[in-house]
């Protein structure tokens, strides 16, 4: 659970010069997600994901933490996404519907680049909308844009989120640990989940902090959220049947 970038195998920053005659053809196929057990997941989107999906925290390699829906109850295994490449699901992650395009922040003045996985066979150079007219943005890049700043936006707020959690010290590490009607056996680690004994006791100030912040509403929505992991279950046995 610790690739930020997942299913990405060759990311470019996108070129004029290079790129000025890239088409990207439309398409629904979301097969590169197929692998996928869990994706980042943004704070705006706890309150429709938690619905159908647990939400738990990831650990990333540099130590940060990272809201994740949980998709599949083994590595490389997604249970929302079905043999024809086709999302099962009622809500699609925003990290899922922004492939094969991804943010970058320039490091000297921290302006964010369009960049994208050059290896998607859904990029040519005549069919479907193109993504520079005459060196500029298209409308359609246009609309990739505002998208991927308001994801970069929120992403660095839900890492804020989650930087106070752990500074808070209310996550803590669970195992998911299930039993299909079969008898199989599936355990899942690396989760993070908020303790709620811990967050029960908490108080003052930073009770208040997490309130004004406007952090308690997506605790309460994770914590609502792990009763998911039974539906998954269920739609593990689903599919190991079909």
């Amino acid at each position: 659970m610790d690739n930020q970038l997942l299913f990405y195998k060759r990311i470019v920053s996108l070129n004029p010069a290079a790129h000025g005659r890239l088409h990207i053809a439309p398409s629904e196929d979301v097969g590169y997600a197929r692998v996928s057990n869990s994706v980042p997941l943004i704070g705006p989107e706890f309150s429709e994901a938690g619905k159908e999906y647990p939400i738990a925290f990831a650990k990333a390699g540099d130590g940060h933490f990272v809201p994740v829906v949980v998709l599949g109850l083994n590595d490389g295994e997604n249970l929302f996404v079905n043999a024809a490449g086709r999302w099962t699901g009622h809500y699609i992650p925003a990290f899922v519907r922004r492939y094969p395009f991804v943010p970058a922040e320039q490091a000297e003045d921290k302006q964010l680049v369009v960049c994208f996985d050059d290896t998607c066979p859904r990029f040519n150079e005549t069919a479907g909308e193109p993504l520079l007219v005459d060196g500029a943005p298209s409308a359609y890049l246009q609309q990739i844009i505002a998208f991927l700043r308001e994801f970069h936006a929120e992403s660095q707020r839900t890492a804020q989120f989650a930087a106070t959690l752990h500074e808070l010290d209310l996550l803590t590490e669970r195992r998911a640990d299930a039993v299909s009607p079969s008898g199989e056996r599936y355990s899942l680690s690396g989760l993070w989940i908020v303790d709620e004994a811990r967050f029960q006791k908490i108080g003052g100030d930073a009770l208040d902090s997490l309130f004004q912040a406007g952090w308690l509403g997506l605790i309460y929505l994770h914590l609502a959220s792990l009763s998911n992991f039974a539906r998954l279950l269920e739609r593990k046995a689903a599919v190991s049947t079909e």
